[in-house]
């Protein structure tokens, strides 16, 4: 036995302030967005802030107790047979070879055309919506990404995270596929894959160098945090500019057309700012409060179950398909709200009315629990640096929280739900010796 405990990697030791950060941060996070709710430029008519505000704070306090419940537990080891820079290398291959197809599908040029994406951002988000709304099916590139999800999914985590165990083949591939996804959403005149980049990188960066993955020197410490100061920039001058380009947006108008409501041009966030900048706030007002108010029409709406697949627009989709019930897809909150003046499709609705499609609100408080413990466990796991899927998994989570208050991100489009599930059951099933295995380990003691 003791040879057996010889060839165990010691336990890592971490302090506390390592593993709470990530939730502090996103305490912090969510709760100014509430704040921006509150007091930002554009005002909603909420006629039930306290059941809104009591369920928000419940959700918080979930997230958090589930997080602290599993803190301070310990990495598990990687028993997965796949290694990271492998992963990663067909990862990017294959990012790059259903770019061009992509492109195509989505844009309509076969190359993204990243010129006219900045330049005409407005025309270039409307005629990828215009491609979207054909009557001629998904492309067939599209249903290829569906099942090809969890490996793309591995790009940008992998390479920022195992950057210093790959090939300078395998860097110049990811580095390339990660362009080019950036390249495709600016093309589309969408802000997604820029805003991932940038939200990402700078966590898996901060997640490698904890893990030892990545050995960094003050002045490369500061060269990182100069360039992601620069990239929050630039993202924001794109941000404000798709903001301002897109026709009929309320941030052009200053009108916002779901709840009547006009933007105090005095508001304290934007008086006195001149109109890029002011449009950034009001287009950030726009994007991550909006969902807090369709949140409280929901909180009006009575429970109607839908069985595991209400919590995501592919899903329900799928449903309605195979059963031939158009219904399905008015039985969601978001959908049920749209008496309201709400816009189910064109708007979003915070994460917790999709949840709670599936298993009501107070149901909801203990999904958002579970999350907070997974989240928990896959920090952990990332800490340990062995387990490619945790490093997977762990930026999943980032994303999620991120869009707490927009909707469910991960689990919207097929792509997504791909990734995010079978990222999980690869995850789980490798962060633990399988049982087939521990006979064995006790035959050889013996």
């Amino acid at each position: 036995m003791q040879n057996v405990m010889r060839q165990r990697p010691p336990h890592k030791q971490f302090s506390r302030w390592v593993r709470m950060f990530p939730i502090v941060f996103f305490l912090a996070y969510l709760t100014g967005t509430v704040l921006f709710f509150v007091a930002g430029p554009f005002e909603y008519p909420v006629d039930n802030p306290w059941t809104l505000y009591l369920f928000l704070a419940l959700a918080h306090l979930a997230l958090f107790a589930g997080y602290w419940r599993a803190a301070s537990g310990q990495p598990k080891q990687y028993f997965g047979t796949w290694k990271p820079p492998q992963l990663l290398f067909w990862s990017a291959t294959l990012s790059l070879l259903l770019l061009m197809p992509t492109s195509r599908a989505r844009t309509g040029n076969a190359i993204p055309d990243v010129v006219d994406g900045i330049v005409n951002t407005g025309d270039a988000y409307s005629r990828t919506v215009s491609l979207s709304e054909q009557p001629r099916g998904l492309p067939i590139v599209e249903y290829v990404r569906i099942f090809s999800g969890p490996l793309i999914g591995l790009l940008l985590p992998l390479t920022v995270f195992y950057w210093t165990q790959l090939t300078r083949m395998t860097r110049v591939l990811a580095v390339a596929g990660m362009l080019g996804t950036v390249a495709l959403f600016v093309a589309m005149g969408t802000n997604k894959a820029i805003a991932d980049t940038v939200l990402l990188v700078p966590w898996m960066v901060f997640a490698g160098y904890k893990a030892g993955k990545l050995q960094l020197k003050p002045g490369r410490i500061l060269a990182l945090g100069l360039c992601s100061v620069l990239a929050f920039i630039l993202f924001f001058a794109f941000f404000g500019l798709a903001m301002e380009g897109r026709s009929g947006s309320p941030v052009v108008t200053g009108y916002f057309p779901a709840t009547g409501a006009t933007a105090d041009t005095g508001n304290f966030l934007i008086g006195g700012l001149s109109a890029g900048p002011a449009a950034v706030i009001m287009g950030l007002d726009i994007y991550l409060t909006p969902g807090y108010y369709a949140l409280s029409l929901s909180l009006h709406e009575p429970f109607v179950p839908m069985y595991g697949v209400g919590n995501s627009m592919f899903l329900y989709r799928q449903a309605a398909r195979l059963t031939g019930d158009e219904s399905i897809m008015k039985k969601t909150y978001p959908a049920r709200i749209e008496k309201y003046g709400w816009d189910a499709y064109g708007l979003w609705s915070s994460i917790y009315p999709w949840i709670a499609s599936d298993v009501s609100f107070p149901g909801t408080i203990l999904i958002v629990y579970l999350i907070g413990r997974l989240f928990a466990w896959s920090w952990l796991d990332t800490l340990g640096g062995a387990n490619p899927f945790a490093v997977a998994m762990f930026s999943q989570f980032l994303i999620m929280l991120f869009y707490f208050p927009a909707n469910n991100q991960l689990l919207q489009s097929g792509e997504g739900f791909t990734a995010f599930w079978v990222t999980l059951v690869l995850w789980l099933r490798t962060r633990r010796r399988p049982d087939s295995a521990r006979p064995r380990v006790l035959a050889t003691a013996a």
